[in-house]
């Protein structure tokens, strides 16, 4: 289970939690890339959103960074976005 004051940006419903399902790490073409993946699971143990999180990262100057969020309902519908904090 994940920390929930650390994802507080995340618009995780109240009494369910954040289960990591894979993290994904690269760096090519100048470019350092970290992607993570959760399930939001509620109090009976069933999977009721998707998050992808990402934050990337040019390893080059100009060091320009893009960091975000999206939830996904269980059919892979977008229904929230925002940026990582």
């Amino acid at each position: 289970m994940i920390e929930k004051e650390k994802f507080s940006y995340l618009p995780v419903s109240e009494g369910n939690h954040l289960v990591n399902t894979k993290n994904e790490r690269s760096q090519r073409h100048g470019m350092d890339n970290d992607d993570d993946y959760y399930n939001e699971v509620n109090s009976q143990d069933e999977i009721v959103a998707t998050y992808h999180v990402w934050h990337h990262m040019s390893i080059y100057p100009p060091q320009n960074t893009d960091s975000g969020w999206k939830k996904f309902d269980l059919e892979n519908n977008e229904i929230a976005s925002g940026k990582r904090k």
